[in-house]
């Protein structure tokens, strides 16, 4: 066999078939790194939210301390004032602040107008 015969025949078709071996390797390699680039964009904005969420639950502790801690000191007023009383403060209290809302409803009516 000649050189350029062993040449067409066979080095040629092995170095064909070789390359389409290397561009499908190549595209089954390619196919995950874009996948895991995917889900790395989508782990981060889970994390930012989880993140967000987290920081959102901790305001929410905070609130709660703090009216937890009011409601310990609106008990130890009814304690002393006795519960009667302190409802009728709170009830005069509600209705002094529905007035001076009513008061400035009406101011802002007369200077729109």
């Amino acid at each position: 066999m000649s050189a350029k015969n062993y040449r067409d025949k066979k080095a040629l078709p092995l170095v064909e078939r070789l390359k389409e071996v290397v561009k499908n390797l190549t595209i089954k390699c390619v196919q995950p790194m874009e996948q895991s680039k995917k889900l790395t964009a989508k782990l981060d904005g889970q994390q930012k939210q989880i993140n967000r969420l987290t920081d959102k639950v901790m305001e929410q502790s905070d609130i709660i301390d703090r009216l937890q801690e009011k409601l310990s000191d609106l008990g130890r007023l009814e304690r002393h004032l006795g519960r009667e009383q302190v409802q009728s403060i709170v009830e005069r209290s509600k209705v002094l602040e529905q007035a001076e809302r009513a008061n400035k409803r009406l101011k802002r009516t007369f200077e729109m107008s």
